[in-house]
């Protein structure tokens, strides 16, 4: 009795040992009871399907990189879907940038395969141009005006490029800087008819031009004398000179400016014609979650259950199979022993 007790001790002990290695990555939910009883835990076994992440995008970006696609084709290769997007992009562009990833349309995945690439011609504008130059010189010759400038001079701008050339007649020039400078100013007067040569008769400032002269010299020239047959002249002539400081101005730089006038032209770059092919991704069938490993554990769980169940009743009936045959031993009588046995015994017995 005691070895079937060990027995379903053992059974349940490792019975209760598989279903806690099961139920411990479950729910368990704990009951506690009143003061000094016991508590009961509930083990939730039941499978629990993982949540599928939902992405959604805030708003549709309908641009790749900085462009919109100029033409959207779909075609068929093999029995594969195809989607052709094309740019016109300018030549420096990176063809990656114009790469959608993970790019999904009507429910359908694709993903890049080929990029195709294209140039266009470009294109070529002129025009008339006129453009004006300034230069300063000391002086106003024209030659020295004429040297001041170049033939031809080379023009670019906006993306017009050409060369411009002189035009000899649209020189001109102006007075830009001055400088004063200042000169000796002489002024000759003639007195006449003056009785003797004497100074006094000379005034002795002068103003001319506006300048104030001073008298610097006197020249005398007699005159007939009034009297018959003498030799003293009774009248004089006289000049005098007079001088002064006077100041003035004169240019010292003069602003040249003339016209270079040409045809110029412009040449555009023609742009680039990308497009980029995408193939759809085929469709992965995705292999059954069911979960057999739980399955697998459940079944062995219940095949211990139902091997301890078998094994307990087996103990049972063989313990009560013993059971029954010791009692049929014990209900036979006692064998009377035989005289000749007891005359033996009891000779053994006085010896």
């Amino acid at each position: 009795m005691k070895k079937t007790m060990v027995a379903i001790v053992a059974a349940a002990l490792i019975l209760s040992l598989s279903v806690g290695a099961y139920a411990s990555d479950q729910v368990q939910t704990v009951i506690e009871s009143e003061e000094n009883s016991t508590s009961i835990s509930i083990v939730d076994i039941t499978p629990r399907e993982e949540e599928n992440e939902i992405h959604e995008k805030a708003q549709r970006n309908y641009t790749v990189g900085s462009f919109y696609p100029i033409e959207i084709q779909t075609a068929e290769d093999n029995g594969y879907r195809l989607l052709v997007k094309s740019f016109l992009v300018p030549q420096d562009t990176d063809p990656q940038t114009l790469i959608e990833e993970e790019l999904v349309r009507r429910g359908v995945e694709y993903q890049v395969s080929d990029i195709l690439r294209k140039e266009l011609e470009g294109s070529t504008e002129t025009k008339e141009v006129s453009q004006s130059v300034a230069v300063t010189t000391d002086s106003a010759e024209k030659e020295k005006l004429l040297s001041s400038f170049a033939p031809s001079i080379q023009y670019d701008e906006n993306g017009f490029i050409g060369t411009l050339t002189l035009d000899v007649d649209s020189i001109s020039s102006e007075v830009a800087e001055q400088e004063s400078y200042s000169y000796v100013l002489k002024d000759t007067k003639e007195f006449t008819n003056l009785q003797r040569n004497d100074p006094y008769y000379i005034p002795k400032s002068s103003e001319k031009n506006g300048v104030p002269l001073e008298l610097k010299d006197i020249q005398w020239t007699p005159m007939a004398s009034a009297a018959e047959n003498s030799d003293v002249p009774s009248m004089y002539n006289a000049t005098a000179v007079y001088s002064g400081t006077a100041w003035g101005s004169k240019a010292s730089e003069y602003l040249v400016t003339a016209n270079y006038s040409g045809e110029v032209s412009k040449v555009t770059e023609g742009e680039v014609l990308y497009s980029i092919v995408y193939e759809e991704i085929p469709e992965i069938i995705e292999v059954s979650t069911f979960p057999w490993d739980k399955v697998l554990m459940i079944s062995a769980v219940l095949l211990l259950m139902a091997g301890l169940a078998v094994g307990t009743v087996w103990l049972l009936k063989s313990d009560l199979f013993r059971k029954q045959k010791k009692d049929q031993y014990v209900e036979q009588k006692t064998m009377d022993l035989p005289d000749m046995l007891r005359e033996m015994d009891r000779g053994l017995e006085e010896e």
